[in-house]
């Protein structure tokens, strides 16, 4: 019997799996700050993309398996997304990739982006949106399914609860 997807995860957790026509993304939380990490693979040749190397390298190291990994991208600079990204690209060959403005305080990254970029998930691409505010760097990634609506991996720019949130629930104005 298959779950329906919820996007839930704990650290340690199992992960959430959304399977799409030409995609399929699967979300991982890693500890001890509850980041999210997101891997997305092409259906159609099976490369992968890892979305913040937040911490735990075991663990997303597992989660990448024996497919191999083309590139990591990190959404900013803090470092709670990127602890286990040296562990990552040394163990899988990967290129590491941020937004300009955050690459020189990220370690190991190989390659710059900027807004409108695209990077590749074989035969699939996420499109590269800046939004400046968490960093002076911070991006938000896009995915647009052919086949439904389009997917944001967003970092820390979004999350409930999170900075830019009020206790009534609305998003602060900037």
């Amino acid at each position: 019997m298959t779950t329906a997807y919820t996007g839930e995860v704990t650290p340690g957790g199992p992960a959430a799996v959304r399977e799409l026509r030409d995609l399929t993304i699967t979300k991982v939380s890693v500890g001890p700050m509850d980041n999210n990490a997101y891997l997305l693979r092409c259906r159609a040749d099976g490369s992968r993309v890892l979305i913040d190397a937040a911490n735990d390298a075991g663990a997303l190291l597992a989660l990448v398996g024996d497919g191999g990994l083309a590139s990591v991208v990190t959404t900013h600079r803090h470092p709670d997304h990127w602890q286990a990204l040296s562990q990552v690209v040394r163990r899988t060959g990967a290129a590491s990739l941020a937004h300009a403005e955050d690459a020189p305080q990220i370690p190991v990254t190989t390659g710059t982006l900027r807004d409108g970029d695209t990077v590749p998930v074989g035969a699939c691409t996420v499109e590269v949106i800046h939004v400046v505010g968490h960093t002076p760097g911070s991006i938000v990634l896009a995915y647009r399914d052919p086949a439904g609506t389009a997917h944001l991996f967003t970092g820390d720019s979004l999350f409930p609860g999170g900075p830019g949130r009020r206790g009534t629930g609305e998003i602060s104005p900037a």
